[in-house]
This record gives structure tokens, sequence and C-alpha cells, in this order.
């Protein structure tokens, strides 16, 4: 696992990456609070979500005051990586509701995206933070979501920003809100 978020349930849910043998798939479990995988998720407590034909990578979850649940992390294009979100049910299925899909990938330039850092806004926006290579080398990148998958443009105009700190790698690993917004 790579991430573990608690339900107001007391449910226990971990995300990470598992491999299919040819690439790799975001996964999520949900346990019980005693321990024991959650049936009712999914029918065996488990889903496997497949992005695309090559590597997904999950890094961080979230659930949202409504009960769904978010994985985010990278995408493999089959050129370069993409931030990646992905909207569960509380059941455990795909949301048709974001996206249409359940599934949303989102370039921030040319190449390499990581999404490593998700949170939620008190209106039910969706933050995603993580790093963008500029061809050079990586920048903070942040790129904020309606509640249905799409961009929000009020966040610097196009739903999505850059930012050089320094003259070389600036890796981002945890976005979070004040609590004015």
């Amino acid at each position: 696992g790579k991430s573990v978020a608690i339900q107001s349930d007391g449910k226990i849910l971990v995300s990470g990456t598992t491999s299919n043998g040819i690439n790799d798939d975001f996964a999520l479990a949900r346990y019980n609070n005693d321990g024991t995988l959650d049936n009712a998720f999914d029918i065996d407590g488990k889903v496997i979500t497949d992005l695309g034909s090559n590597h997904d990578w999950n890094f961080s979850v979230a659930i949202q005051a409504d009960g769904k649940i978010l994985l985010s992390g990278e995408s493999n294009n089959g050129l370069d990586e993409d931030f990646a979100l992905v909207r569960y049910n509380s059941n455990g299925s795909l949301d048709a509701t974001f996206d249409t899909d359940g599934i949303v990938t989102t370039p921030i330039g040319s190449s390499n995206d990581w999404g490593s850092s998700l949170n939620i806004q008190t209106d039910g926006k969706i933050l995603l933070g993580g790093h963008s290579f500029n061809g050079t080398d990586f920048d903070f990148a942040l790129i904020r979501y309606n509640n249905n998958g799409s961009l929000d443009n009020t966040l610097d105009g196009e739903g999505k920003v850059t930012t050089a700190i320094g003259s070389s790698n600036n890796i981002s690993s945890k976005v979070a809100i004040q609590s004015d917004g």
C-alpha cells in the first residue's frame, strides 16, 4: 500500500499499485475495522483499475464528504506520464458521473507529470499536486478539478499551474488546504 484513509464508519482504505504481469495498475482495498477484507466492496474487498495500456502508479487516496473515493497518481500515455485521478462510488465501482467513466488523465506540460498528493476543498473541488518536467527539470505543479472531473478554469485560467522554486528539480509530495481556502 502507498496511502491509507479511514472512512467515517471506521472502515480502512489502503491504496497502491499492483502488477498485472504486463504493466502496473491502481489498486484499492477496503478492510473492516477488525482487519478483514470488506466483501461489500466490489465483492471481494479489492479493486484494480487499469487506466490505459501502459503503467499506472497510485500515490494518494482521499474520501469525499459524500463517501466517494478518489485515487491519484500518474498514468503513462505511451510517451510520458500524465496526472491521473480516479473516482469510485462507495461500493468500489467506478463513478460514471466523474468524466463519464470515473477516470481523468491530465497532461501539464509536454513531458513527465506526476500527481503525488490529493486533497479536497470544502466546496468539493479537488486539488492534485505534484511535479511536472519543463524540458530541463521538474517544477511544482497543481491542478484543480470541479466535482465532475473537469478542470476548474478559475485556477490560473486553465485549471493548472506550475511553479519553479529554484534552478533545479522541484519535487512536490504533499498538497494541503489552509483554513481560509
